[in-house]
């Protein structure tokens, strides 16, 4: 194959979905070995950690002998900034901060710069500062551009936060995900050595989904291919679908301007999915015009027609999806795992979860960084991260009270204020209280005492990992407030910790020598979402849109095809063309996830943002060359399949329906939606119940009209029983007594 063969040179790989570009670029790293290339000198680099262990798995299967770096982004430039950290004014044991430290910090300088944290929220100035990094501007490039008299806001907010903001990044010797990018395109233009001895260290450079690549990561794959352009890049342009995040989809379609002697191979041939999806698929995206052009070809079988199913409600269309898949798993047809079901919005799942429980479907949610959002893994953690850097502000303030060592919010205030007057960090403020004046004397020596068993743990800091986190919850007597309870909650706690005990172990086990506890919290901090989704669960998998990129699944229900869902709002209220087609991309992504059976589906009305709205179809819905007719409510047909057979070549959206392989299905709405309470919610008298807040209950009764429902339960660890509205409640049946 051309694209394995390539030796020297640019190279890009316009490789459609399901087309097997990992194979390729597997194969094409094997190959350069091959022909003599010593391994160390190439360099992958992908988006996800899953992506990157997959493919360092398949090359190590390959080329057992090679010692190929596979990578994604982020690691790479944290490993580098390690190295080079005090060019940028950072200590190599600096922390990472992940979103929610991020997001505690915003807050502590909006309230310090008494700017209103409701109307300005840490999310919207955070997505304003990364956006700001990923375009590869500064603090100060920011505040020097604020105009007063053209910008908004908003914008006056972020020229006042970002600096502020960036400098307590730095005080605290951490960075936040943007600038490990940021520092690092930094280091390579500002210090030309170091650029060229890793542009000749690194002489073949592979990329996988360029299209996703920002202005941050364009600079540093540029620099790392300035004297060896040997950079080979694999991507799709109809697959750029994280524009909101930065990603620039003109990196992709001006490679060839970039590196004029570029060859170019394209992988049209699909693996996965069938012709009739595939026929749709292509139907939709060829209404883009920023796109490099390519047909998808496949030898699997023609297949089912696509279909679009349309719902009465939102709840009716999750009650009948359910219903769909039971009916296919008990049939023996599909096992629970050949269920995706896809979304534009996060707010479409809830419907969805309810019926999924009250039908006793198994489901998981992909949410790959859910573990370590816990808040007995971000207690640890901190202990760890202050330990590894003793200057992490955020670290400190999250765990100097947990457990309670008698330490008031008081107490806090005039050490933080002290320690910032003093320029010092909070540890060492702590160990030097008598200093501080006006802190009572029981804080005080709690404060001490707190500076002193960091600093005790500190003198293990090169121990293994797992020793040093057994230390840490040994010294600080973290578990004991569960030790003992026959609460499920807090056993559950119990096991969490341990199992962030296993992964400490599995790390030292794999990193041998090399372990450091640096390390770890930098394997921790980088884990994105997805991540973690276990394919083998035997349960269906619920994703959003964006989360699906790069799975596959035998059966996908792809729901919410409405305008302002998909496209969203946002792009139809620009001008700009260019969301629209990032929508529209989405959508492909979305249909091409598919391998056998694809269901599109929407609803007559929906609840959505608290109020109950009549739908209006997706603009796309007329793209998929998908026939719609005008139908109320009482003329739902019998027969559960409504086939187009319009002998007309233009359909009622005026599109071209000459070849349309797909069909519309209707379905009724099932007899039973006004039965009793119980068998309407799920809930009835007597069933084991689960709240992720109270922890498990015995539902006492179940009453009210079915729209508006209640649920009443009787929990173990709670002294009155708690009533819930059964449409809004997070409840799950765990069985009965």
């Amino acid at each position: 194959m051309q694209a394995v063969d390539h030796f020297r040179g640019p190279l890009l790989v316009l490789a459609g979905p399901g087309s097997g570009k990992t194979r390729v670029i597997t194969r094409r790293i094997a190959r350069l070995i091959e022909r003599g290339v010593n391994p160390r000198e190439i360099l992958a680099i992908t988006f996800t950690n899953k992506a990157a262990d997959e493919m360092g798995e398949r090359v190590k299967e390959l080329v057992p002998q090679g010692r190929v770096w596979v990578s994604t982004f982020h690691r790479f430039c944290a490993r580098l900034l390690r190295s080079r950290a005090e060019i940028v004014g950072l200590g190599a044991n600096f922390s990472i901060f992940d979103t929610t430290d991020q997001r505690q910090l915003l807050r502590e300088v909006l309230r310090d710069l008494n700017i209103d944290a409701v109307h300005f929220s840490p999310n919207k100035v955070a997505h304003r500062i990364s956006n700001a990094k990923n375009n590869l501007q500064s603090a100060a490039d920011v505040a020097r551009s604020f105009d007063d008299a053209v910008g908004n806001h908003l914008d006056a907010v972020v020229s006042r936060v970002y600096p502020v903001y960036q400098r307590r990044l730095m005080e605290s010797n951490a960075v936040d995900f943007d600038d490990l990018l940021l520092h690092v395109v930094k280091l390579l233009s500002e210090n030309p050595e170091l650029r060229h001895s890793l542009d000749e260290r690194y002489r073949y450079v592979l990329v996988d989904e360029y299209q996703d690549t920002n202005p941050a990561q364009y600079r540093i794959v540029a620099a790392l291919s300035q004297d060896f352009p040997n950079l080979c890049v694999t991507g799709d342009p109809d697959q750029s679908i994280y524009g909101w995040r930065g990603a620039r989809i003109d990196n992709i379609l001006r490679f060839e301007s970039d590196y004029p002697s570029a060859v170019v191979v394209r992988l049209e041939e699909n693996f996965r999915s069938t012709q009739q999806i595939l026929k749709t698929a292509d139907s939709l995206i060829a209404h883009n015009v920023l796109r490099k052009q390519k047909r998808l070809v496949t030898d699997n079988p023609d297949g089912e027609p696509v279909e679009l199913v349309v719902y009465r409600d939102g709840e009716h269309e999750a009650d009948e999806i359910a219903r769909d898949m039971r009916r296919q798993v008990e049939a023996g047809e599909r096992a629970w795992s050949d269920f995706g079901i896809l979304y534009r919005v996060n707010a479409l799942s809830r419907e969805i979860e309810f019926a999924l429980l009250r039908h006793r479907v198994p489901y998981q949610i992909a949410s790959g960084v859910e573990f370590y959002e816990r808040a007995e893994i971000k207690d640890t953690l901190a202990y760890l991260k202050l330990i590894s850097n003793p200057a992490d502000r955020i670290a400190f303030l999250r765990v100097v009270n947990t457990p309670r060592r008698g330490i008031g919010k008081t107490s806090i205030a005039k050490l933080v204020d002290w320690a910032e007057r003093s320029g010092v960090s909070l540890v060492e403020a702590a160990g030097r209280v008598s200093e501080i004046p006006g802190l009572p004397k029981k804080a005080g020596a709690s404060l001490k005492k707190f500076a002193e068993l960091i600093a005790d743990c500190r003198q293990a800091i090169d121990e293994p990992v797992d020793s040093q986190l057994a230390r840490v919850l040994e010294r600080t007597g973290y578990l004991k407030q569960w030790q003992g309870s026959d609460s499920e909650q807090d056993q559950q706690r119990l096991a969490n910790v341990q199992e962030l005990r296993t992964a400490a172990q599995q790390f030292d086990d794999a990193r041998a020598d090399e372990a450091t506890l640096e390390g770890f919290l930098e394997t921790v901090s980088l884990v994105s979402s997805g991540d973690n989704l276990d394919n083998s669960a035997g349960c269906v998998t619920l994703m959003t849109l964006h989360a699906a990129k790069g799975l596959e699944f035998p059966v996908v229900y792809l729901v919410g095809l409405e305008h302002n869902l998909i496209p969203h709002e946002r792009a139809l209220r620009t001008e700009d063309n260019r969301e629209l087609e990032e929508e529209r991309r989405l959508l492909f992504v979305g249909i091409t996830r598919a391998q056998d059976r694809l269901f599109l589906t929407q609803t007559q009305s929906r609840n959505f943002r608290g109020r109950r709205l009549t739908t209006i179809p997706s603009e796309f819905v007329s793209e998929l060359k998908i026939k719609w007719s005008e139908r109320t409510e009482s003329d739902w047909p019998t027969d559960t399949d409504f086939e187009s057979n319009d002998s007309g070549d233009i359909d009622d959206w005026g599109a071209d329906n000459s070849s349309a392989p797909s069909r519309l299905r209707r379905t009724k709405p099932p007899s039973d939606r006004a039965e009793t309470p119980a068998k309407r919610s799920g809930f009835s008298a007597g069933m084991l119940v689960r709240h992720p807040q109270y922890g498990i209950g015995t539902v006492i009764r179940v009453s009210g009209p079915a729209r508006k429902q209640t649920v009443t339960v009787g929990f173990e660890d709670a002294q009155e029983a708690k009533t819930f509205v059964s449409d809004h409640c997070p409840l799950q049946p765990v069985g009965t007594r």
